[in-house]
C-alpha cells in the first residue's frame, strides 16, 4: 500500500506516509519494510499512531464484558431446553431485561416502573425535610424545669425534627416505595449468576443500607423527643440522614445502561492520569499559597487562625468558588489572593480540557462503531 513511499525512502528522498491509510496497516507496512522509527518524520505521527485506537479497544472490551455477563446468565440447562418454559428461561429473560432495558418491552416497562418508584421516593424524601410539609407532633413530652422546647433546643433544625412529624400519607408512601426498591434489589440478586460480585458492589451495598435506614428514620421520626438529650442518638440520626440522601444513587443506576452513561464511565476510567494530575497540582499549589498567605497575614489575628484554614482558603480560591468566610486584609495578602485566582484558572483549565477531549473522543468513537455495527446487520 505504501510501496511508492518506501521506494522514495530507499532512493534517498525521505519517507512520508499517506493520510488515507489505516494506522494499524501503516504500522505493519513500516515494520515489514524495516524502516527505522528515527527516519519517520513528525508530520506522520498522527497517521502512524492513531489517537483513537485506545478508545476503540476500551469500547470493544466494555461491550465484550457485557456480552460475557449476558452469556454467563444462560445455564447449560437452558441451552438444552430452549423451547420449553422453565424457571431458568424466565430468569434469563428478566436478566436480559435488566441488562439491556431498551432492547425488549419487558425491559422498557421495568425501567419505567423503577424510574417512577425511584423519583417518587426521592421527592418524598425531599418534602419530608421541609418544615412546610410536616405536621405538628401531638405527643410531645413535657420538659422539666418548666422549659419550652424553644428554650431547651438552640438548633432550629433539631427543633423542627422534634416538634413536627411526617404526614401519614407521605410516610406510608415512602415506606411503600422503599419496600418496592428493596424487592427489586432482591430480584436482581436472585436472577444474577455473579452473586459474589453483586454482593461486593459498592452501589448495591449502599442501596441496601439506604433501604434499611428508611425504617430507622420512620421510628426516630415517631419518637423524636428520645434523641433530644442523647448525643449518641443524635450521631446515629446524622448517619442515617446521610444514608437516606444516598438514595439519589438509584437515579444513576437508571441511566447506567444508556450510551451516554457508558461513554462517561469509560472516559472517567481512562482519564485517571488526568485526575491524578489535577489532584496533585491543586494540592501542591494550595499548600504553597496557603502557607504563604498565613505568614503574610500573621499580623492580623482575625484573618487566618492557622495554616490549615489558609490552605482551605487557597483551595476554595483556586477553584473559583470563593465562599468569603476568610479573606486577606493586607496588600501582600491581596497580591497572593490575585495570584492564587489566576493560577487556579490556568491549572484547572488544562486538565479539564483534557477530560472533555477524552469524553468527546470516546463519544465519537462509540457512535462510529455503533453506525458500523448497524450497517452490518
Amino acid at each position: 500500500m505504501i510501496f511508492y513511499n518506501v521506494l522514495d525512502y530507499y532512493s534517498g528522498d525521505g519517507f512520508h506516509l499517506p493520510k488515507n491509510i489505516c494506522p494499524i496497516q501503516a504500522l505493519k507496512e513500516v515494520e515489514f519494510w524495516k524502516i527505522p522509527s528515527k527516519d519517520i518524520p513528525s508530520c506522520c505521527y498522527e497517521v502512524l499512531y492513531d489517537e483513537h485506537e485506545a478508545q476503540y479497544n476500551s469500547i470493544e472490551n466494555f461491550d465484550s464484558d457485557l456480552k460475557t455477563q449476558a452469556n454467563q446468565t444462560v445455564s447449560p440447562l437452558y441451552e438444552e431446553k430452549k423451547t420449553k418454559p422453565s424457571l431458568e428461561r424466565l430468569r434469563y429473560r428478566l436478566l436480559e431485561a435488566h441488562t439491556h432495558p431498551f432492547s425488549t418491552w419487558s425491559g422498557r416497562i421495568w425501567i419505567f416502573l423503577s424510574a417512577l418508584v425511584t423519583i417518587t421516593s426521592v421527592v418524598v424524601y425531599l418534602l419530608n425535610s421541609d418544615e412546610q410539609f410536616r405536621i405538628p407532633r401531638e405527643d410531645l413530652p413535657v420538659l422539666s424545669y418548666n422549659l419550652t422546647y424553644e428554650e431547651a433546643i438552640v438548633n432550629h433544625k433539631y427543633l423542627v425534627l422534634i416538634k413536627t412529624t411526617r404526614e401519614p400519607i407521605k410516610s406510608a408512601l415512602e415506606q411503600f416505595t422503599n419496600v418496592l426498591l428493596l424487592l427489586e434489589l432482591m430480584l436482581k440478586f436472585a436472577i444474577t449468576h455473579q452473586k459474589k460480585s453483586f454482593v461486593c458492589s459498592l452501589q448495591n451495598v449502599l442501596e441496601l443500607l439506604t433501604g434499611i435506614s428508611v425504617f430507622f428514620v420512620v421510628y426516630l421520626d415517631r419518637n423524636g423527643a428520645e434523641f433530644m438529650d442523647d448525643p449518641v442518638l443524635e450521631d446515629i440520626l446524622v448517619v442515617i440522614g446521610i444514608l437516606q440522601g444516598l438514595r439519589v444513587i438509584r437515579v444513576l443506576r437508571l441511566v447506567e445502561s444508556t450510551p451516554g452513561m457508558k461513554v462517561m464511565k469509560l472516559s472517567l476510567k481512562e482519564s485517571w492520569r488526568e485526575f491524578a494530575l489535577l489532584v496533585m497540582v491543586l494540592t501542591s499549589f494550595s499548600l504553597i499559597f496557603g502557607s504563604t498567605m498565613y505568614w503574610i497575614e500573621l499580623d492580623h489575628p482575625d484573618t487566618f487562625p492557622n495554616i490549615f484554614v489558609s490552605i482551605w482558603w487557597a483551595l476554595i480560591t483556586m477553584t473559583t468558588i470563593g465562599y468569603g468566610d476568610f479573606y486577606p486584609k493586607t496588600a501582600g495578602g491581596y497580591c497572593i489572593a490575585s495570584l492564587a485566582a489566576v493560577f487556579g484558572l490556568m491549572l484547572l483549565a488544562m486538565p479539564i480540557t483534557i477530560l472533555a477531549s477524552n469524553f468527546n473522543a470516546f463519544y465519537n468513537c462509540y457512535n462510529y462503531r455503533r453506525r458500523h455495527l448497524l450497517s452490518r446487520t
